[in-house]
C-alpha cells in the first residue's frame, strides 16, 4: 500500500514570491525606472523560476 503523494507547499510559496518580485521589477522598469540590463535579466529569471515552481506544485504530481 503506497501513500498518496503530498503537494509541496513550499513550491507554491516560493513560486508566488518569485513571480511577484520579478513582476514588480519588470513593472517598475516599464513605468520608467532605470535599471541595468543585468537587473532586468535577473527579474526575468525570477519570473521563470516562479513559473517553474508553480508548475511543479500544480502539475508535477498529475504526470506520474
Amino acid at each position: 500500500m503506497t501513500a498518496a503523494p503530498r503537494k509541496n507547499y513550499f513550491n507554491l510559496v516560493v513560486g508566488l514570491a518569485f513571480l511577484g518580485y520579478g513582476g514588480y521589477r519588470i513593472y517598475t522598469f516599464l513605468t520608467g525606472a532605470e535599471y541595468t540590463t543585468f537587473r532586468i535579466i535577473i527579474a526575468i529569471g525570477f519570473i521563470v523560476l516562479g513559473g517553474f515552481d508553480l508548475y511543479k506544485f500544480f502539475w508535477k504530481d498529475k504526470e506520474a
